[in-house]
């Protein structure tokens, strides 16, 4: 804790300097004394009043992130101020990021206006810097792009995540474009400048079985930076994960039946009638549907469905010859998979997995070396051949992460382990949900409001 809010606070005395660099002469204009145009915060609390914003936006200065928003703010008023003000300068302004304020302070003729600046512009900088601070601090909108978490949360879906629930994150990469993650029009939206790691104390901790937002692992990017997903915690620190034949073994006991959501593929034969497809998506909410071939009057199908589902097409199908799951067998290897190429695993039979909780004592041999080599690195260490150690000691927590389309989610099975560092909220609220069209989601002509799902809680 200590040691982010010291790092915190270097950053803050570094914008007061690029503040007073950049501001010097705005501050002469304005008659202000030279010692009150050094002095941190005080400056601030001063040039507030005089170009009339609300004092109480001092208190910015020591949030991280807004402090940034609150200079750039008075840095554009004080631009507004000057006489000769053209729209260019407005633009190239915000093209800079703010440091155009060094070429007009240093290189133009400040004159300032002598009345006041009516424009009341003041509710919508106030709305914006306090949603700002929400969706940084306190909650945090997403939307569902993928098939992985269906039926618990669908394409479309658009929630709000709480970042409360399982202990603030403070933000790490402290210079950002407002409200885009990592990128804008495909160029990086942060700079690679970051803060250390630091967590206040959770609201309520992982359960197994709660659906999480985390920041990929594998993305090499910044931490708060790493593209987020969203799956199904089922395997908490100290746990032991096993799959056979597709059924989850979490501690070597079956899991439970927490969600009746959970997806899986089956294959289904009919004989002389196809499916009705359009049947299947526009009355029963069916989407993931794969057409094989046709031979002798028989139609092949794959199709992502759960029990439910299943019990439901074979009472109103009456020509279905079989549905079966669609089940790696035990002896195919999946390379894809984590550990396949020591053990043969697959996505329907894998494990037996031991997820590392903080303070293990790991030893080390070939099999396992690869996965805790990726570990060594999620906890700061180079990277290195751990095999020159017999044992590894684990700093973290960490989780296993799976989708409820079980057989269409790219997860835990394929990329191992999240960090506890990597968590980043829990789902509460679908605020809207769109069912557009997969193939083409802009085709605005096409989307249909889920009407049921709006403004509904998510289930656990």
């Amino acid at each position: 804790m200590l040691q982010y809010f010291v790092f915190s606070g270097i950053f803050t005395f570094f914008l007061h300097i690029i503040h007073v660099l950049g501001t010097y002469n705005f501050y002469k204009k304005f008659r202000i004394s030279y010692w009150k145009t050094i002095i941190p915060i005080y400056n601030v609390f001063i040039i507030l009043k005089k170009i009339h914003r609300p004092v109480w936006w001092i208190f910015l200065l020591f949030i991280p992130l807004t402090n940034i928003i609150l200079f750039l703010v008075i840095w554009l008023d004080l631009i507004r101020y000057l006489h000769k003000i053209k729209k260019k300068d407005i633009f190239i302004f915000f093209l800079s990021a703010g440091l155009y304020i060094f070429y007009i302070n240093f290189f133009k003729n400040i004159n300032i206006k002598k009345e006041k600046i009516t424009e009341n512009n003041e509710g919508i900088l106030s709305s914006l810097i306090l949603s700002f601070i929400i969706h940084t601090y306190i909650i945090q909108p997403f939307v569902i792009p993928t098939s992985s978490m269906e039926k618990s949360l669908l394409v479309g879906d658009f929630i709000l995540v709480s970042k409360i629930h399982y202990g603030l994150r403070m933000p790490i990469s402290p210079i950002c474009v407002p409200f885009f993650h990592n990128n804008i029009l495909g160029l990086k939206s942060y700079f690679n400048i970051k803060f250390p790691y630091f967590r206040f104390h959770p609201i309520n901790h992982i359960k197994r079985n709660d659906i999480v937002v985390f920041n990929f692992p594998k993305d090499d990017k910044i931490l708060d930076r790493k593209d987020h997903y969203v799956k199904r915690c089922v395997g908490l620190p100290g746990d032991i994960i096993f799959i056979k034949k597709g059924v989850l073994f979490i501690n070597h006991k079956k899991e439970k039946n927490f969600t009746n959501n959970k997806q899986q593929s089956y294959f289904i034969k009919t004989k002389n009638i196809p499916l009705n497809l359009e049947f299947l998506k526009e009355k029963m909410d069916i989407e993931d549907v794969e057409f094989f071939e046709e031979k002798n009057d028989e139609y092949f199908y794959q199709i992502i469905l759960t029990k439910k589902r299943v019990t439901q097409i074979k009472k109103l199908f009456n020509n279905i010859i079989f549905i079966k799951k669609n089940i790696y067998p035990k002896e195919v290897k999946d390379p894809s998979i984590i550990l396949s190429n020591n053990f043969g695993w697959n996505r329907d039979y894998f494990g037996p997995l031991y997820i590392p909780k903080k303070g293990d004592t790991i030893k080390i041999n070939s099999k396992n070396i690869h996965l805790y080599n990726e570990i060594s690195c999620y906890e700061g260490e180079k990277k290195v051949n751990l095999m020159n150690r017999k044992n590894y000691k684990v700093k973290k927590n960490y989780y296993f992460m799976i989708g409820d389309n079980r057989h269409n989610s790219f997860d835990s099975r394929y990329w191992g382990f999240v960090p506890e560092d990597h968590i980043v909220g829990k789902p509460l609220f679908i605020w809207m949900s769109i069912d557009w069209d997969r193939k083409n989601p802009m085709n605005i002509f096409h989307w249909k409001f889920r009407w049921n799902r709006i403004m509904t809680t998510i289930d656990r």
